[in-house]
């Protein structure tokens, strides 16, 4: 899409994070919710990949986090600003200090869009890890006690946890975001092609709630159009199941058993972040139960999701 003029007319729709996962498929819902009307524009940011469909269709800008230019954003004077971006690291180590500079990096954003005439409302995409372990499913009022990788990035989310005198920040966090190129990839299809079945992490009673990434991202619309000023929302599927019921279901599916992977075997196989992240509960719900049922779910019957994300990958 070819850069114009700001016009007072055009809303500007901003994704950051616009070639990851959960922001590209943003994008496509964007593009489908507003059906390329005129007057709402995508700004999308992104940084390491090229995505041409991305390219094609938003105004896009190929630069870091701590690299956006405020020209861009008074050029494009964003409406919502949806931030699905992080700076990542490789291990635990280089997440820390990946956070330190995110941290830096969103204050920096922060203060940028503070001082326009007229700030975004901004909806900024973390996760449920940020609640920790949990028995029963806690709403959006639970404190913030982040496990596993969010332990490790939270630092670089304190910004936008913080309320501002200037700008409307809506707080997203999604449950276990299904879709084919995700943690169900590389923790279950992988090692069930590897060893011929479907791993079962712990002891298989852990408490999840699956939500494909498609309805995150029409969740995160959601609180753009149907939220409440700087209120945090919940993102889940609509059920609440146990990890042994997923593993049995992808074994059904691809037609193998399963097999229970004990503590000790998936620390050595994946390391400590990684088995916190496996074992943990982490079951969700929600106060807005009003703006929750205003929504109508893509994928509201999890067996059926699961089937159709394994014909998807199994086509690629």
């Amino acid at each position: 899409m070819d850069k114009t003029t700001a016009n007072s007319a055009v809303q500007y729709h901003w994704v950051l994070g616009a070639t990851g996962f959960v922001g590209r498929n943003l994008i496509q819902e964007l593009l489908d919710h507003y059906r390329e009307n005129p007057l709402v524009q995508i700004v999308a940011v992104g940084h390491h990949r090229i995505d041409r469909m991305v390219m094609e269709r938003t105004h896009f800008l190929m630069m870091p986090l701590n690299k956006i230019e405020k020209r861009w954003i008074e050029r494009f004077p964003p409406s919502y600003l949806y931030h699905c971006a992080r700076m990542a690291g490789s291990d635990d180590f280089q997440r820390r200090v990946a956070s330190a500079r995110g941290e830096q990096a969103n204050i920096r954003l922060k203060k940028m869009l503070e001082s326009l005439t007229s700030p975004p409302v901004v909806i900024y995409c973390s996760g449920t890890l940020m609640y920790g372990n949990n028995k029963v499913p806690v709403d959006e009022s639970a404190p913030i006690r982040p496990i596993s990788y969010a332990r490790k990035y939270e630092r670089a989310e304190r910004p936008w946890y913080k309320k501002s005198e200037k700008m409307d920040i809506r707080m997203a966090f999604p449950a276990w975001i299904f879709g084919g190129d995700s943690w169900f990839i590389n923790f279950y299809l992988k090692p069930a092609k590897a060893i011929k079945k479907v791993p079962i992490y712990g002891n298989g009673n852990q408490k999840m709630s699956l939500i494909h990434v498609q309805d995150v991202a029409g969740q995160l619309i959601h609180i753009a159009e149907q939220g409440i000023k700087s209120n945090h929302y919940n993102v889940f599927g609509t059920e609440l199941i146990t990890q042994g019921d997923f593993a049995q279901s992808v074994a059904n599916e691809i037609d193998l058993e399963t097999e229970i992977l004990g503590s000790d075997e998936i620390k050595t196989k994946y390391g400590k972040t990684v088995h916190e992240a496996l074992t943990s509960s982490m079951p969700i719900k929600t106060q807005y139960l009003n703006w929750r049922a205003s929504y109508k779910f893509k994928f509201p019957d999890w067996h059926k999701m699961v089937r159709e994300v394994i014909g998807v990958v199994a086509d690629d």
